[in-house]
């Protein structure tokens, strides 16, 4: 992981691109903003432990929404190859965290088993990244 000292107002990741890093926020806020026809609306705000980029990194997907730092914000980054060979058993609670993500933004997208969502978080709490 390396981390990144970010001012307010900066974009770390744009609407509609694929990023290659995962982030934690260390300290600070960052904003979540839907942008369409060039309007901007800010849906959330993550803070101090949340996580994103998930999403877009792991599963090469564009990112829903633009994340923009709100206040200084230290995130931690990691690179989406790196983060698949360094997970250990004991990241379960990230495990946990990006499922919850990932199923989020899923869950009105897929027609299936009505179980995905506690499978895969019954998955992600066994600490098990090659099955999961």
């Amino acid at each position: 992981m390396k981390a990144e000292y970010i001012p307010p107002r900066e974009d770390v990741i744009l609407q509609n691109e694929a990023p290659d890093d995962v982030y934690i926020i260390v300290s600070g806020e960052v904003e979540i903003i839907d942008c369409e026809m060039e309007k901007e609306r800010v849906v959330g705000t993550l803070q101090t432990g949340d996580m994103f980029g998930e999403v877009g990194a792991l599963c090469c997907k564009p990112q829903s929404f633009t994340y923009r730092t709100k206040t200084f914000t230290t995130l931690e980054a990691q690179n989406q190859c790196s983060y698949r060979s360094d997970a250990r058993p004991k990241e379960k609670i990230i495990y946990r965290s990006m499922l919850k993500n990932l199923i989020q933004v899923e869950s009105g997208e897929e027609e299936g088993d009505p179980n995905m969502a506690a499978n895969l978080l019954t998955v992600a709490s066994t600490g098990n990244a090659a099955f999961l």
